[in-house]
């Protein structure tokens, strides 16, 4: 008998989750704001078991911080966590993009390009948060293109992280947004001529400079 493939649903607890991470892409909710897992029940129509579910796997993305006797919190870096970050994803991103130039370089190009055309288009609407949706697509090029799939996985471990602190930190980050799309620019002409030494440079001091960025932004909220 041939192996028949079946569409599982899924569970409440993934539904729940992906709703949460939604809102917290979409900044409905804060950075360090307390959850309640009852009005988090009540608001979706579920019990508490599937919500104190999805809120553990959040945990596992690295969005939520689960505080025993305290309750969950959705996740706001200092400045330790923030340079580890960086760090990590210096790390990451200056390997997936020299293998994703070897393993596919037109189709990695023309997707950064694409990317590109959503940045042109956020700042024409001055969108923020399609902006910082257009960034999250552009850096997910290198992975998805990188022709290894466990490179992709860890990448994994740290995006969720970064997708939230560009939404949340769109706005106060309006300053530098003419510097970064330059950067981004760079970035793409660079993989696109296949010069790998640019290319690393660029990236490097682009995501270096995240650090200092985010936490000021980060600071500035505070005020």
């Amino acid at each position: 008998m041939e192996a028949i493939r079946i569409s599982r649903p899924k569970s409440l607890a993934v539904l729940v989750a992906e709703r949460l991470r939604e809102a917290i892409f979409r900044t409905e909710l804060s950075l360090g704001e307390v959850l309640s897992e009852e009005k988090i029940a009540t608001a979706m129509n579920v019990s508490r078991t599937p919500v104190r579910e999805a809120l553990t796997l959040l945990q596992l993305q690295g969005l939520i911080t689960i505080v025993p006797q305290s309750g969950s919190i959705v996740f706001k870096p200092d400045v330790q966590d923030m340079a580890e970050l960086v760090q990590y994803r210096l790390m990451l991103e200056t390997q997936a993009a020299p293998m994703a130039l070897e393993h596919d370089p037109a189709g990695a190009s023309a997707a950064l390009e694409q990317a590109i055309g959503m940045m042109v288009e956020a700042r024409e609407n001055e969108d923020a948060l399609k902006y910082a949706d257009a960034d999250r697509v552009f850096h997910k090029v290198f992975f998805d293109y990188c022709g290894n799939h466990y490179v992709r996985e860890a990448y994994e471990i740290c995006s969720g992280r970064v997708t939230a602190l560009r939404a949340h930190l769109s706005e106060v980050l309006e300053m530098h947004r003419d510097r970064t799309f330059a950067e981004h620019q760079r970035i793409a002409e660079a993989f696109a001529q296949g010069d790998r030494a640019a290319l690393i440079g660029a990236l490097s001091g682009h995501i270096g400079a995240m650090a200092g960025n985010y936490t000021r932004a980060l600071d500035a909220l505070k005020k």
